[in-house]
């Protein structure tokens, strides 16, 4: 492949910078495995939207595998609401496949326009509805990888953590049967709320309701960013006409949520962590970084926060890290580990991903020096 187009796939959405032996875009599964068969090292690639370097090549070893040309869609099964699609078919177009049968695919994370079925696996992505919904893995029947000696192999359901969530450590995810669920008429509710104990009293109440399917919590330094006050607020999604908003007032106040990212970035704080802590313990992570002017917003729901870092403020992470370990959360919640969080990961958990790489890929082909 041409030196520069390489250079393309050297990076990802972390803005990682690596280096790739090629880059080979496989147009079918028997290519893929043929791939992977006569190469010593692989980098699986889905869209390149992650964000923690997981899919940069790091040695000049590397042959980056771009899944993006598997846009198989196949055994649509109506009556049992299933699908089988291939590893680089995007959510939102599996989305449209799905609709025209008043169906859908439930997990949405926000890069939903771009995010691959593949790479949704591998991160077991989450996204804004994992209140009601949860991870890519619960929606999944059975996933077709590719190991290193370019065998395919067929995982149910009992195998499927050693694949979901590893980040493409132990092979190549190539198609799954998707479990779908019916698509639901929303509407929401945005609510100003004046202290963070408020915040954790509502939302609390909020995951009670069966009907919810989204809590999003904005901080105070991403409320004035968007220009709609300066106090907490809660966007709450249900899956009936119960919120305040419907319509294209629904459509507007979810485009404002599509909106932080950017917005964000664009003053500067461009680096994103994903902490995960339990709602009644995230006062203290959320007032450690307000004191630091760190902005925060996320997935309260379920304890996933994503403070926004600019240059500046990077240096407060390695302290922010401990503070969640203290707390008894998690480093991350559904960007993954990658190569920026490998450092923050705990020994004993180091131990438990390498048994499974050992077993999975005996071979040590498959995005060496990630995760662990």
């Amino acid at each position: 492949m041409n030196k520069n187009l390489i250079k393309t796939y050297e990076r990802d959405a972390s803005q990682l910078k690596g280096k790739a032996l090629d880059v080979v875009l496989p147009a079918s599964i028997g290519e893929v495995m043929k791939v992977v068969a006569s190469s010593k090292r692989i980098v699986p690639r889905g869209a390149g939207t992650g964000l923690a370097g997981g899919a940069v090549p790091l040695s000049g070893q590397d042959v980056v595998l771009d899944l993006s040309k598997l846009i198989g869609i196949d055994n649509f099964d109506e009556e049992r609401s299933t699908i089988e699609v291939e590893a680089g078919v995007i959510l939102d177009e599996l989305q449209g496949y799905v609709a025209r049968f008043g169906l859908e695919f439930p997990v949405d994370p926000s890069s939903h326009a771009v995010a691959t079925i593949g790479g949704m696996i591998a991160t077991d992505a989450i996204g804004n509805r994992a209140v009601k919904h949860g991870k890519t893995s619960r929606w999944i029947k059975w996933v077709e990888v590719v190991d290193g000696s370019g065998n395919l192999h067929r995982k149910g359901v009992t195998e499927l953590s050693d694949y979901a969530g590893m980040e493409g450590i132990t092979g190549v995810i190539v198609k799954a049967c998707l479990k779908l669920s019916p698509r639901r008429k929303r509407s929401a509710s945005i609510l100003k709320i004046n202290s963070y104990d408020e915040v954790v009293t509502v939302a609390r109440k909020m995951k009670r309701d069966f009907s919810v399917s989204m809590i999003e919590f904005l901080g105070k330094q991403v409320s004035i960013a968007l220009e709609i006050g300066g106090e907490y607020h809660l966007i709450v999604e249900y899956e009936d006409d119960s919120g305040h908003l419907r319509g294209e007032d629904y459509e507007k106040l979810m485009g404002l949520r599509s909106r932080i990212g950017p917005v964000m970035s664009g003053e500067g704080y461009t680096r994103v962590e994903d902490p995960k802590v339990l709602l009644d313990r995230s006062d203290k992570l959320v007032h450690w970084l307000e004191a630091r002017k760190i902005p925060v917003f996320g997935h309260i729901g379920v304890g996933i926060f994503h403070p926004r870092f600019n240059s500046d403020q990077e240096k407060y992470i390695p302290e922010m890290m401990k503070l969640v370990k203290r707390l008894g959360g998690r480093i991350s919640g559904e960007h993954g580990i990658g190569v920026l969080k490998r450092g923050f990961v705990e020994v004993n958990d180091q131990k438990i991903f390498r048994n499974v790489k050992k077993r999975t890929d005996p071979l040590n082909k498959f995005n060496v020096g990630k995760f662990i």
